[in-house]
């Protein structure tokens, strides 16, 4: 398997990759492969075989190319019909499954990735993109099942260990996330998301001053990124630390806005305590100017007005 990235959303708690499965990623030219080799792959007659199988492939290929550069909707009529022509395939069932997560429908992707399952019940990518979809439906058991069994299969594959994590924090399940987000960081030290949902897991247990400095060290990875900013800002808050705390939720609304909504941060599995002390400080004067003026800022852009 080789593993491609796609960005389902743009929370930080799904990170999302996906693995190809080895044909397709032949073909695609990721996963290590030679690009230029994989250009001229897409010229070479496929195999011998039945005819509706090859089209089925060539028709995955297409598609998966197409959402490579961000054309989901084209990629998933071509998947669609690639899966009717060739049902039984749980590679096509697997890239149309991840399609749809791609999308947002994680109630079609849990429909297809079942079906993928039911054919490769041994496959750690779909067991992987199952326990993803069932994550966004909120079936947090299910969940953490599937991905159990795709890190029985991968156990050194971080995505797979992190979005473990995430069932068992949903489930409050504390010490296994936490475990898994250790994982996570023994994997790539520089998986970021990781080191944010450690500082969740402290936070919900009590321990204040264990949870600022994994926030502290995550906007050390990467400092581009709302959340870490939001939650660091709400712990300083509650320890006393009013004015930095202010300036940091400022900043952070600043980066991104729809952190200043409390249902995009459970989609970041902010979980009861964090969210009730983020209200406070979403109150306060500096963080609510902050986002009036990006409200302003952005219908500056929107107007063509912005730098005048």
């Amino acid at each position: 398997m080789a593993w491609f990235c796609v960005g389902i959303m743009p929370s930080l708690s799904f990170r999302f990759c996906l693995a190809l499965p080895a044909g397709l990623a032949l073909v695609l030219g990721v996963g290590g492969g030679d690009p230029a080799r994989a250009q001229v792959l897409l010229h070479v007659p496929l195999p011998n075989g039945d005819l509706m199988q090859a089209q089925g492939l060539q028709l995955a290929t297409n598609a998966l190319r197409l959402a490579q550069f961000g054309q989901t909707e084209e990629a998933l009529r071509r998947l669609q019909l690639a899966v009717a022509m060739v049902p039984t395939s749980s590679e096509l069932l697997y890239a149309l499954g991840n399609v749809y997560l791609e999308l947002g429908n994680s109630a079609q992707a849990v429909q297809v990735l079942q079906r993928a399952r039911a054919l490769a019940p041994q496959d750690g990518g779909v067991l992987y993109s199952l326990g993803v979809a069932y994550l966004r439906q909120g079936s947090y058991f299910a969940a953490a099942e599937a991905l159990e069994r795709a890190v029985a299969l991968q156990p050194d594959n971080p995505n797979a260990r992190f979005q473990l994590g995430n069932a068992y924090l949903m489930l409050d399940q504390w010490d296994p996330a936490r475990r898994e987000y250790e994982k996570t960081l023994e994997l790539d030290p520089a998986y970021w998301p990781a080191m944010n949902n450690l500082g969740l897991v402290d936070y919900e247990q009590g321990d204040l001053e264990a949870a600022i400095e994994r926030w502290e060290r995550t906007i050390e990875m990467n400092e581009a990124v709302a959340e870490p900013y939001l939650a660091l800002a709400t712990a300083l808050y509650v320890r006393g630390q009013t004015q930095r705390a202010e300036e940091l939720g400022a900043k952070a609304v600043r980066l991104d806005p729809s952190y200043a909504r409390l249902e995009v941060l459970r989609e970041n599995l902010w979980r009861d305590n964090l969210l009730r002390d983020v209200q406070v400080l979403l109150r306060t004067r500096a963080v609510v100017e902050a986002l009036q003026q990006a409200a302003v800022d952005r219908f500056n852009r929107q107007m063509g007005l912005a730098g005048e």
